[in-house]
């Protein structure tokens, strides 16, 4: 295994930092997309998840994406002709993730790898399904969601109206040249800016991937069209649902219609961030992606 720190452009010139660990002749990769206000290196799970493929002959990449961190300076050009973009979770609008995410599989490919494993946590899995329904990957391997959420519910926890009102508002400040407005209606331990409001929760067809606090009634158009064969974890508490854990993934399950194969894990006493079960996470990831049919279905407990 030799891993480096790598650096690349976004499609939009947006530069991206993160890792690269590589395994010679390997022909398969994950590609990691982080969460809200995440970054590469803070989740620990990350490090078994690492371990566990390599030794299964998997190559590993993660980056920060524009949106890393609560409020970040990244950055567009070289030398002299440098500018700082404004980013993190405060800027962060969902449907630019795929210019990050095209950036990583295009970096991988380069690197000599075939079949793509996108894996991405909490918010990142919804980045990740957004991605491949935007740009459809025949040649994908598999698709792994690490405790998606469902974003909306969390907003909106109850129904009270009031996210639909905080996205119109934003949408009015947009409009008016306020988009740097900061907003406590909706926010993330920081307030968002009007701009990043309107654009990850003003259009539900893009980025409600997980309505799941709707049951069955909600709109699963997009995980249904995904065909890679599927691993869904989830810890059982404090997780990004409204609902209990058991329903979200059973909902989840049942709505993923087009998968060759789907299994999904339930991570006993595990959190949002599976602190203390990061072990259990890096072994299911790494049981998937050995496998060349990548995994069973079926709902498993550890």
């Amino acid at each position: 295994m030799s891993v480096e720190i790598v650096r690349f452009p976004a499609e939009d010139g947006v530069e991206l930092v993160g890792f690269y660990a590589g395994v010679a002749g390997a022909r398969r990769a994950i590609l990691h997309t982080h969460g809200m206000a995440g970054n590469f290196y803070e989740n620990r799970f990350i490090d078994h998840i690492v371990e566990a493929a390599v030794a299964r002959g998997v190559a590993f990449l993660a980056v920060n994406n524009r949106g890393h961190d609560y409020l970040s300076d990244n950055l567009r050009g070289v030398g002299e002709s440098t500018e700082v973009v404004r980013g993190g979770v405060v800027w962060d609008a969902f449907q630019e993730s795929v210019l990050d995410i095209g950036a990583c599989a295009s970096f991988l490919r380069d690197r000599g790898h075939e079949g793509i494993y996108y894996e991405g946590h909490s918010l990142g899995a919804s980045k990740t399904v957004y991605y491949l329904t935007e740009r459809p990957d025949a040649e994908a391997a598999g698709v792994i969601l690490l405790s998606p959420p469902d974003i909306f519910g969390l907003r909106d926890d109850g129904g009270d109206g009031h996210l639909s009102e905080a996205v119109r508002k934003a949408e009015r400040l947009v409009r008016d040249g306020l988009g740097e407005t900061l907003m406590t209606e909706v926010e993330y331990a920081v307030p968002l800016t009007a701009h990043a409001v309107a654009a990850t929760y003003g259009d539900p067809s893009a980025s409600d991937i997980f309505p799941v606090r709707l049951g069955d009634g909600g709109d699963y158009v997009r995980l249904g069209s995904i065909r890679a064969p599927l691993l869904v974890i989830y810890g059982t508490v404090e997780e990004a649902v409204t609902i209990p854990v058991e329903e979200a993934a059973a909902l989840i399950e049942r709505h993923a219609e087009s998968t060759s194969a789907v299994r999904v894990a339930l991570v006993q006493g595990g959190n949002h961030m599976y602190w203390g079960h990061e072990a259990e996470i890096g072994w299911l990831v790494g049981e998937f992606v050995g496998s060349e049919s990548a995994g069973a279905a079926g709902v498993a407990t550890t």
